[in-house]
């Protein structure tokens, strides 16, 4: 009998391609559970399977891949929008009846999505240096807004990218509350700011 112990191979990390998306969902399930400083860049490796230098090739700091989690995340939420906007719109409904329903229906289903973006805030307040980035973040989701009630409702763009501000706000603000209070029925709120698509849908241009 071989007395011998047999070594494991030793484990070696490659840079594959999956690596960084494996971060980022590994990031979006632990920041979104524990919270942007309860989470370490060895658990966010660990769930990534994947070594807490390997996570260092890829995103400087946890602040970056934060960021990171919110744009790839922020693609999911515009097609899920658009799903929900099409299915509301497919049963009778009208674009400026359907968006802000639509928000909401997300904002229940999927509310790690504004849990991550208020990380993001709330970092962008502490660490003044990475303020910009949040701007940056902000900007882009105004611009994208603004896209879609150019398209969907006809309007110049000085009024679309002013619109866009106010539902912005509304929305993550909305969010925020139902974050704090998960049973609140802010239905009657979303519908208030929905008025604002249907008079400016209907506004002389």
């Amino acid at each position: 009998m071989n007395d011998q112990t047999i070594a494991k191979p030793k484990k070696t990390w490659v840079h594959q391609a999956d690596n960084r998306a494996r971060l980022i969902a590994a990031g979006y399930t632990l920041l979104s559970e524990k919270g942007f400083e309860a989470t370490t860049v060895k658990e966010i490796a660990r769930l990534a399977d994947v070594s807490p230098g390997l996570f260092h090739y890829y995103f400087a700091t946890k602040d970056e891949l934060l960021l990171a989690i919110l744009y790839e995340a922020g693609k999911r939420f515009s097609q899920q929008l658009s799903q929900e906007v099409q299915t509301l719109m497919e049963q009778g409904n009208t674009f400026a009846d359907s968006a802000m329903l639509a928000t909401a229906r997300i904002a229940r289903k999927d509310p790690a999505w504004y849990r991550l973006r208020y990380e993001l805030y709330a970092l962008g307040l502490r660490n003044p240096m990475f303020l910009p980035a949040v701007g940056e973040f902000l900007a882009k989701g105004r611009q994208e807004i603004a896209r879609v009630l150019h398209e969907f409702i006809g309007i110049d763009e000085a009024q679309a990218q002013a619109i866009a501000a106010v539902i912005h706000a509304s929305s993550d603000g909305l969010a925020l509350q139902q974050l704090a209070e998960p049973e609140l029925d802010l239905t009657a709120a979303y519908q208030l700011v929905q008025r604002l698509l249907i008079v400016e849908s209907h506004a002389p241009t």
